[in-house]
This record gives structure tokens, C-alpha cells and sequence, in this order.
């Protein structure tokens, strides 16, 4: 069940993501949340790369008044700081990569690893946003059917505990799913 929050809510979240996060950190209003998102980042890759992350003050040091931006790997991120909440949005560039089984499997192991690292951390696994009517209907590799499969996987991962999966489609899509 969706409720209204402040802005304080998010100072101890952490946002993991391609694109899709990229937006959300830099046109979102979400100053208190830290990111670590970066265009073109997949669940193949996400803890190999090392990218900037932006870690808010408050999920840190007591000394910190600035946000941190620096280059940092996802398990670098995960260890350094205390976060609350993690926001998983990632799948889209997986895509045409591999089975849905295999992006599970890979997915299942991120998610997995992130519990390890962040034990007292909610995780908040997102849907995939969906593509446009255009974009589905004439794109064999980015369509909604094949978004829909693993969007159903994905939300098998929650366990309504410590997991909870995220549909945003239900406020982004119009009435046909698109």
C-alpha cells in the first residue's frame, strides 16, 4: 500500500539503477537519497564497474554536510554507509541478453548479495518500466510481453518481509499496459 512521505524518508535510501535511476537522481527532487545509478548499467555488470555515486549526508559520517560524489563500485557503496532502504531498478538493457532465466538467476544473485551487505536494509526490487505502444509492437527484443515475463519474476523475489517488489507501470502506463 502506496502512503505519502517527506523528503526525510529517503535519507537513508539508496538508489541502484540504469537510466531510468539517472532521471530520477537528477530531475527527481530527491536530494536526501543516494545513488548509484549510471546510464547503461545491468545486473552483468553492475558490480564490476566503478562509477560516480552520489551519497547523501546523514547515510555517512556524522562530519559529512555535502553530498559525496565519487567514483565508487556497488560493493564499496554497500559497505561504507548504512542504508535503510535500497531501491533495485534494473533490466532494461538485459534485454535481448541471455534467458529470462538466466537474467534471474543474475538478478536473483544481486539481490542476494545486497541483503548480505546491507543485513538490517529493506530492498524494494522495481518493476522494469514498460516501452510505448510503438516501441512494443515492432521491436522483437524491447517489448512489454517480454518486460511483463521478467517483471513477474522479479516479483517472485519478494518475500513481503525483508523484499518487496515495486510496480510502478500501475502510475506510468495508460489503460492498454503501455
Amino acid at each position: 500500500e502506496f502512503v505519502e512521505v517527506g523528503d526525510d524518508y529517503f535519507a537513508d535510501a539508496l538508489f541502484i539503477g540504469d537510466s531510468r535511476t539517472v532521471g530520477l537522481r537528477d530531475y527527481g527532487h530527491m536530494d536526501n537519497a543516494s545513488f548509484f545509478a549510471s546510464v547503461g548499467l545491468t545486473v552483468y555488470s553492475m558490480w564490476d564497474k566503478a562509477i560516480t555515486a552520489r551519497l547523501t549526508p546523514g547515510s555517512g559520517s556524522e562530519q559529512e554536510t555535502e553530498p559525496v560524489v565519487e567514483q565508487m563500485t556497488l560493493e564499496e557503496v554497500l559497505t561504507s554507509r548504512h542504508f535503510g532502504k535500497v531501491y533495485l531498478q534494473i533490466g532494461i538493457n538485459e534485454m535481448g541478453t541471455g534467458t529470462v532465466d538466466t537474467f534471474i538467476k543474475k538478478y536473483e544473485e544481486a539481490v542476494q548479495r545486497i541483503g548480505e551487505l546491507q543485513p538490517d536494509a529493506i530492498i524494494y526490487v522495481e518493476a522494469i518500466m514498460k516501452v510505448g505502444k510503438e516501441k512494443s509492437e515492432t521491436d522483437p527484443i524491447f517489448n512489454n510481453a517480454g518486460i511483463t515475463e521478467r517483471n513477474d519474476r522479479i516479483a517472485q523475489l519478494a518475500d513481503g518481509q525483508k523484499i518487496f517488489y515495486i510496480d510502478m507501470n500501475e502510475v506510468v502506463c495508460d489503460e492498454e499496459g503501455n
